[in-house]
């Protein structure tokens, strides 16, 4: 049940400065801004050789996505388990744009794949990383209002979240013109990863019970997974934006850590999930509808004693 129409954690086309519009006809239309969806800032353990290296395709898939992979490390084969000699790498495949036009339903944003190869544990190895990503909002079906981001604290206006985050010095200042940060989701996504001795004893926790998986953790300062409300022609909407291990976006990861064994492969997909939240006087119509079929049921079975 994919919904796959293209996009990333970070989207914008159909704006100014961003990339032509495509023809989207969605409740919500995403599009990636340019030059983001893309790995950024990668720093690697003592002694910094190999150093990190990033490799983006802002064409790739035909144009439709880009792709932007960041490799580390000293490719080993002393246990016979990478003959390919293949760094270890982190690739993160975001969708130009994306349109939502089934609410309920996900829709893939991106693709962040873990290749966990075997590297010498006597180079230097991934530390700390960051993803940058940024969504362009719009509505092909109604009238897009308001945006908030949900949080414990209140909600806050997308406009106010995207100037805050453009403030941040790992933030482009030109990542957006300012009239559009009330329509564009930034990101900044700090990735922490640790590259494991591959013998035993290892650090805990091991999940999958293998030799020693590496691991990563992805996070934010506001959190994730995401609820934004968003007004289409004046009606309430809830946008969720979450992480899958599962292609069909069916579960719901809320991480912080992720485990890969190795010579093996993660896959971490991020999905957009709209859905209309009921009005308060349609869910008192609701209840009230539900209180009399129960109570006619109550009055047959009084008839039937």
């Amino acid at each position: 049940m994919k919904k796959f129409k293209a996009l990333a954690l970070s989207a914008a086309i159909g704006c100014s400065a961003f990339a032509a519009q495509s023809a989207l006809a969605g409740f919500l239309d995403f599009a990636l801004v340019d030059d983001t969806g893309v790995f950024q800032n990668p720093v690697v353990t003592a002694p910094g050789i190999p150093p990190a290296t990033i490799v983006n395709d802002f064409a790739f898939n035909g144009g439709l996505d880009t792709r932007s992979t960041l490799f580390w490390g000293e490719p080993s084969n002393l246990s016979g388990l990478n003959p390919g000699l293949e760094q270890s790498n982190l690739d993160l495949v975001s969708h130009k744009s994306v349109s939502i036009d089934t609410l309920g339903d996900p829709y893939e944003l991106s693709i962040l794949t873990h290749n966990n190869n075997v590297v010498s544990i006597t180079a230097a190895t991934l530390g700390t990383a960051q993803i940058l990503g940024a969504l362009s909002v719009s509505s092909s079906m109604g009238v897009l209002g308001d945006i908030f981001l949900k949080t414990p604290g209140g909600d806050v206006p997308l406009g106010l979240l995207s100037a805050g985050l453009v403030l941040d010095p790992d933030v482009p200042d030109d990542i957006v013109p300012p009239a559009d940060y009330a329509t564009t989701i930034i990101s900044l996504f700090d990735i922490g990863f640790t590259e494991t001795p591959n013998f035993v004893p290892c650090d805990p926790p091991n999940p999958f019970g293998s030799t020693c998986d590496d691991f990563f953790s992805l996070m934010t300062d506001g959190g994730f997974p995401l609820h934004f409300d968003v007004y289409i022609d004046d009606k309430l909407h809830d946008l969720f934006i979450y992480s899958s291990f599962d292609a069909d976006g069916s579960t719901i990861e809320t991480g912080p850590l992720y485990y890969t064994p190795e010579v093996a492969a993660t896959d971490l997909y991020t999905f957009a999930r709209l859905t209309l939240i009921p009005e308060p006087s349609s869910i008192g119509m609701m209840l009230a509808g539900l209180l009399g079929a129960v109570g006619g049921l109550a009055v047959r079975r009084g008839k039937k004693q």
